[in-house]
């Protein structure tokens, strides 16, 4: 009797499961999902604020387009009774694209992408479906007369002051760009300009930092692994004593990893070799007012994203060939992890050993530059990190959206 009981809890459970609509977990990693939007229009669904409760889970990723729009991976992985489910869908966004349109494609798709798991269950009676109807025109794509270039412009500023200091901050900036799927183009230009002025004890104290600069790159794609090109890079700065830097440098890119796998993983070296002329401002601490430099410079970069979270580095040696002892050494790391259900983990830092302040002016400059972010000053190291951590529980079934007093301090 008591194992026919047991028989009888069982076979219920298994039948209440499945008269439960599949669990969801969204996924977003770096991106957006306008996770309120998705459970509202997807009400449908349960979802969950922990991925090992779910049944599927949704994992977002997007990559920044040549047009300067975002392509999205929607990665649908399968738990529980969905485990041996799988898929990828992708869509794109242009750069003109309101939220609303984004928001809306991205419905779209996580939409397409959860038929799959409904076909063997009950609630598929109840899912329809609306299929465009063919047009008698020619169907073929309109052809780009554009022929891939993208032209960006655009332009800031803020004022703020006080009766006894004011600031002002104007910048601008352009980008010429023509991506396809085996080449790439980028040319590129800035100015920033940041005054400030106090008035100290009936004294009146002005800095101002100005500088500007244009970039260029080109890189052309021999394989899934394989890269050339070249990097053009040139600035103004008062900050770093520069009235002006040109440098030139070819390059040659090698991909561990296939480089259509870079959404999900990637690790990819880098190395440069140019020549650098330099015009300094002030005669710098080695007696310099222009000189030509040979450098090099090695980068690899390392990512990944997965549903536990994701983990992205960058190492980079720069050494000008003049003098081996001239050189500067970089690290950038950047951690996420979903720890266990409700706990998170993040922390991003940078480091740097610096040892080619080649363009120091020798004069030491006033105590209001220095302070005022108008003058570099000498050091043999630069880092910074963030972190944070935090810990949800309570129930993980809510699906109710309130945007009431939303958004009011």
């Amino acid at each position: 009797m008591k194992r026919l009981f047991i028989l009888f809890s069982l076979c219920s459970y298994v039948t209440f499961a499945q008269t439960l609509p599949p669990k969801i977990f969204l996924n977003c990693q770096n991106v957006r999902c306008y996770d309120d939007y998705v459970r509202t229009e997807l009400s449908f669904f349960d979802f969950v604020r922990d991925r090992l409760q779910s049944d599927i889970e949704i994992l977002v990723i997007n990559q920044t387009t040549g047009a300067g729009g975002h392509t999205y991976t929607v990665n649908f992985l399968g738990h529980n009774q969905y485990n041996t489910k799988s898929d990828t869908l992708t869509f794109s966004t242009r750069q003109t694209d309101t939220e609303d349109m984004i928001r809306k494609s991205l419905l779209k798709t996580i939409k397409q992408g959860l038929i799959p798991y409904l076909i063997d269950t009950e609630f598929f009676q109840q899912v329809s479906f609306n299929f465009p109807k063919r047009k008698l025109q020619d169907t073929q794509p309109e052809r780009d007369r554009w022929n891939y270039w993208v032209f960006n412009l655009g332009g800031s500023g803020n004022f703020s002051g006080e009766s006894n200091k004011s600031y002002l901050s104007l910048a601008s900036s352009f980008r010429v760009s023509r991506v396809s799927p085996s080449s790439k183009f980028i040319f590129s230009g800035y100015q920033n300009e940041n005054r400030s002025r106090f008035t100290v004890n009936g004294e009146e104290i002005k800095v101002s930092n100005i500088n500007y600069g244009f970039s260029s790159l080109y890189v052309k794609g021999f394989s899934e692994h394989w890269s050339a090109g070249g990097f053009y890079r040139g600035f103004h700065s008062i900050y770093q004593n520069t009235n002006y830097s040109h440098s030139v440098a070819p390059a040659l890119e090698y991909s561990v990893f296939p480089i259509s796998q870079i959404t999900r993983r990637q690790f990819r070296w880098v190395y440069q070799a140019g020549i650098r002329d330099v015009d300094y401002i002030e005669t710098t601490i080695f007696d310099k007012t222009r000189e030509l430099l040979p450098y090099h410079q090695i980068t690899g970069i390392f990512g990944v994203t997965e549903p536990w979270g994701n983990f992205s580095s960058e190492v980079s040696t720069y050494q000008y060939l003049h003098d081996s002892s001239k050189y500067r050494f970089s690290l950038e790391l950047d951690f996420s992890w979903r720890v266990l259900e409700g706990l998170f983990l993040r922390f991003s830092g940078n480091a740097s050993l610096i040892k080619n302040q080649i363009s120091l002016a020798k004069s030491t400059g006033t105590a209001e530059e220095i302070l005022l972010s108008g003058r570099q000053l000498p050091t043999t190291f630069r880092y910074g990190s963030s972190f944070g951590l935090n810990y949800t529980f309570g129930s993980i079934n809510n699906n109710v959206v309130n945007p009431r007093f939303s958004g009011v301090d």
